[in-house]
């Protein structure tokens, strides 16, 4: 069903790879270290309550957003959900799903320090401090220690996995892993995620189909939705599945309220999308909950797939599918035609007005032309950090124009047009683009103050008021 996903962009998912990926290593070298030193942290955290910012060991540049179930206590343990958020804001996930912390069962832990374009090393370290963190001042089951990632997060999510055995389950939201393989040597459950409108769902997808051959056991689930963090219905499903897999694993755990509940919700979705006649959706809802509910005696399936797939409008609903996916590539290689062959803004700027315009027409292919915006949004970040890189501004300056047209309120645009006025020692410039990507929720100061190109205005008033105002 999937086949013609396979194919699309591979060569700007290497792209994609070198933009927002955690340099892992080789992680066959690295064992997690056992715990050897105190982490100490505040001990006013009350369940119910978000703590957005609290210290390990006092340090204010290593800190984590945390939020106990309303019912928590200490006289029994609890799975944890560890977030990685692409911008290091560890409460931003916890703010959106905390209710689901309460309903089932969860602690949730963000990471304010993890941010994209970090080195593996770094990850480990984190990883360390808040996994030992943890575990020391929470009760917490050992047995149930889960991550979740958005974007470059989620590679460190697939990353850590890969290399501590103690994470039982990874729900990598909108990206995946570089090192599928050895997430295979693994026992964790891998969820993966992506939005209709996600530029990275056909990576996605990519990666589902890849572990199909596999002994791993994996989802995939989409949601309407961009490049961005799941919605709520769908996060739910991603921790009941992980609460699934735990009780194959330890049926003694097994709590027949969540399990009862799962079938519930997965019932109506597919029963909704069958009264809709949504039959290539439904197969694949039907599929997840035969697969997750497998292994309990008690349920027995009320869906019949062969049924299902020979129905023409499945086998129509399927042919619709593979012609957007062609859409999409022949849209991709365009777009890829349009930035490397000396064009000009006006060429650019006129095709993202036509895609923008039919990403917001109701139609099938809508979802599919809000992908290709994202696609050229990453082909535009990944030319201009390559050509920032090689301190080859004049180049960068006119993808980073590009940039600006496809994707307007993204903070790295005006990031990096600070980087070029910067090069050009243009204060002002560099001043107000630093300040628009502030806006728009850069949040790094340390990666403001390594780049070479601001180090001109190390004694600039507005400069360092403006580094002030940045929280981490």
């Amino acid at each position: 069903m999937r086949t013609a996903a396979l194919s699309l962009c591979f060569f700007w998912w290497c792209l994609l790879l070198l933009a927002c990926q955690t340099n892992q290593g080789n992680l066959s070298d690295k064992k997690p270290e056992q715990i050897t030193a105190a982490y100490t942290i505040s001990d006013s955290i009350k369940p119910g309550v978000l703590a957005s910012k609290v210290l390990i060991n006092n340090d204010v540049l290593n800190s984590f957003a945390i939020y106990l179930p309303k019912k928590y206590h200490r006289n029994i343990t609890w799975p944890v959900l560890y977030f990685f958020d692409s911008g290091g804001n560890g409460a931003l996930p916890i703010i959106k799903y905390k209710s689901l912390a309460d309903s089932l069962g969860f602690i949730f832990i963000g990471s304010n320090v993890s941010k994209n374009g970090q080195a593996f090393d770094a990850s480990i370290e984190i990883w360390k401090y808040l996994k030992n963190m943890s575990l020391q001042n929470f009760s917490i089951d050992n047995k149930r220690m889960y991550v979740a990632g958005f974007s470059g997060g989620a590679r460190v999510s697939c990353a850590l996995a890969s290399y501590d055995h103690q994470i039982s389950g990874v729900i990598a939201n909108s990206a995946g892993t570089q090192n599928l393989e050895q997430m295979l040597q693994q026992q964790a459950v891998f969820i993966g995620i992506s939005g209709t409108g996600d530029m990275n769902r056909a990576e996605m997808i990519n990666i589902e189909n890849f572990l199909n051959g596999s002994t791993l056991t994996h989802y995939y689930l989409e949601f309407e939705g961009i490049h961005e963090w799941c919605s709520i219905p769908i996060m739910k499903k991603a921790l009941l599945l992980l609460n699934l897999k735990s009780y194959s694993l330890n049926p003694d755990l097994a709590n027949s309220y969540f399990i009862e509940l799962f079938i519930h919700d997965e019932t109506q979705i597919i029963d909704h999308l069958l009264k809709s006649e949504r039959y290539l959706d439904a197969v694949n809802e039907i599929q997840i909950l035969q697969k997750s509910t497998q292994m309990f005696s008690n349920y027995s399936s009320q869906y019949n797939t062969d049924t299902l797939v020979s129905n023409p409008m499945y086998i129509k609903q399927k042919n619709e599918l593979l012609k957007i996916n062609e859409t999409e590539i022949q849209l991709q290689q365009e777009l890829g035609n349009i930035l490397t062959k000396n064009t000009t803004l006006n060429t650019w700027q006129s095709k993202i007005i036509i895609l923008k315009k039919q990403s917001e027409e109701k139609t099938p292919y809508a979802p599919m032309y809000k992908r290709v915006l994202g696609y050229a949004s990453l082909m535009c970040y990944s030319l201009s950090t390559r050509c920032i890189v090689a301190k080859d501004y004049k180049t960068a300056e006119f993808y980073t124009s590009c940039y600006q047209i496809a994707d307007p309120k993204n903070a790295e645009v005006y990031f990096f047009k600070a980087l070029i006025s910067g090069s050009q020692l243009d204060t002002l410039s560099t001043i107000q683009n630093l300040k628009n990507a502030v806006d728009l929720d850069l949040n790094n100061k340390n990666r403001i103050r390594d780049q070479v190109e601001f180090t001109f205005l190390q004694q600039n008033s507005a400069y360092k008021k403006l580094l002030k105002e940045i929280e981490f």
